[in-house]
């Protein structure tokens, strides 16, 4: 089976390949709705850090001795138009590797490529397979163009979309032109998503369910219902859904020409999920507590604000700020209940070389008085826990340059700058540095 998978991958990157030629051969006077695309991307991630001060480490720390460690993804994105506003998409898709300590010590982790463990060795993964159906309201139209999961289409710009399936609620939510992509831009998952938005995800980073989205002109409104974990960071999802499920909203106001363009978005969610207490766990336990032994039903919620502005083509600003409840224990992302960053993104241009890209970011993640509480007693979450605290605010600072030898191919050395690792005084600053090789078609 799993070599039937591989052939099938191997295939799809040939065809894929093919499908690409055929679109550079097409002419631009005719516009022709694509019937079906496919796109192919892989990408290696390796990152090393060198010994950092630690006065304790814990089940969960970030390993202070030297450390290297490489991820590695391969994907495919298939499109097939079925009907007229009807599409299916499916990503097979084969993760291998881990990031620094399995993906632990780290709020703001340093590889939002591979942010969630899977297996070390290259599995098999449904990434993505959802349908999706576009209904237009009349008026102007735009032409959308080829991309991943996106047919070259003309949809009416007031439009509204259905997606049912399994997909990434990220895919859909939360989007920002310069801070968005582990694998074209900022690495550090703090510049990637919005990290106070404890998103509903398997391990992979998936989910299953339905996301609707009403498009105007100047704003768009979207929500969706999805599944959550059955335990936390886990494989399989709650199917007791009257109980376990996750809500979703945000709203999107654009402004300004194209040279000037800007986005303002605010998230709102709700997740309800078999979920542990912190207060519980120091109730029940005052040291050493474990929030895993007092899960039930309960309610995580949280808000996010994200800000693009372009301030020509080549150049622009982002910023993110975000909170939850924090509550209850960890459950799909990371440990993170509030969290700020902004930065900035340059294209080549200037320099001459337009299709390479620097950019610059600044982030701070915090606590809940109540999970500081649970970590300074002993307390873990599934990636963080250092069997003591002497909390300080995790802060990461990021510097990255893209070059780009062709269109296709993307090659780019990170540093990273992390103090307070796990928001832990006692521990780091730690410095991160990460090559990436990237292959898109």
């Amino acid at each position: 089976m799993r070599f039937l998978k591989l052939i099938c991958l191997i295939f799809l990157f040939f065809t894929g390949i093919l499908n690409a030629a055929l679109a550079e051969d097409a002419t631009n006077e005719t516009f022709i709705p694509q019937i079906w695309n496919l796109h192919f991307q892989t990408t290696i991630l390796p990152q090393y850090h060198g010994s950092f001060p630690a006065a304790y480490s814990g089940t969960f720390s970030l390993n202070p001795g030297p450390e290297l460690a490489t991820s590695f993804t391969a994907t495919a994105f298939l499109g097939l138009k079925v009907w007229d506003g009807g599409f299916v998409y499916y990503n097979p898709e084969i993760p291998a590797g881990t990031g620094l300590s399995n993906v632990s010590g780290l709020g703001d982790f340093s590889n939002g490529e591979i942010s969630k463990v899977g297996s070390s060795n290259p599995t098999y993964n449904t990434a993505r397979l959802y349908a999706q159906q576009v209904f237009g309201l009349g008026g102007e139209q735009e032409k959308i163009d080829d991309d991943q999961n996106q047919l070259s289409v003309k949809e009416d710009i007031s439009r509204v979309t259905v997606t049912a399936g399994k997909f990434a609620l990220n895919d859909f939510f939360d989007n920002n032109a310069y801070a968005h992509d582990a694998r074209n831009q900022f690495i550090n998952l703090t510049f990637v998503d919005n990290l106070a938005w404890d998103f509903a995800a398997d391990t992979h980073g998936y989910t299953v369910g339905v996301v609707g989205e009403l498009n105007q002109k100047t704003w768009a409104i979207r929500a969706a219902e999805v599944l959550v974990s059955a335990v936390a960071n886990g494989p399989d999802y709650d199917l007791n859904i009257s109980r376990a499920h996750s809500e979703n909203v945000e709203l999107e106001w654009r402004y300004g020409n194209d040279t000037g363009a800007g986005k303002l978005r605010f998230l709102a969610y709700v997740n309800h999920a078999h979920m542990g207490s912190y207060q519980a766990a120091l109730n029940l336990s005052p040291v050493n507590p474990d929030v895993t032994q007092t899960r039930d039903y309960r309610d995580k919620y949280g808000f996010g604000l994200n800000w693009e502005q372009a301030l020509n083509a080549d150049w622009g600003f982002f910023a993110r700020a975000g909170w939850n409840d924090g509550n209850t224990e960890t459950w799909e992302f990371v440990a993170v209940d509030q969290n700020v960053s902004l930065g900035t993104s340059l294209k080549g241009s200037v320099w001459g070389r337009a299709d390479d890209q620097i950019g610059l970011g600044l982030a701070m993640s915090g606590l809940s008085s109540v999970h500081q509480a649970y970590l300074a007693a002993g307390g873990t979450d599934f990636n963080i826990g250092d069997g003591a605290l002497n909390y300080g605010p995790e802060e990461v600072v990021e510097l990255y340059y893209l070059y780009k030898p062709v269109k296709s191919v993307g090659l780019t050395l990170d540093f990273q700058g992390i103090q307070n690792p796990a928001y832990n005084q006692s521990r780091g600053p730690v410095g991160i540095v990460s090559g990436r090789a990237h292959f898109e078609i």
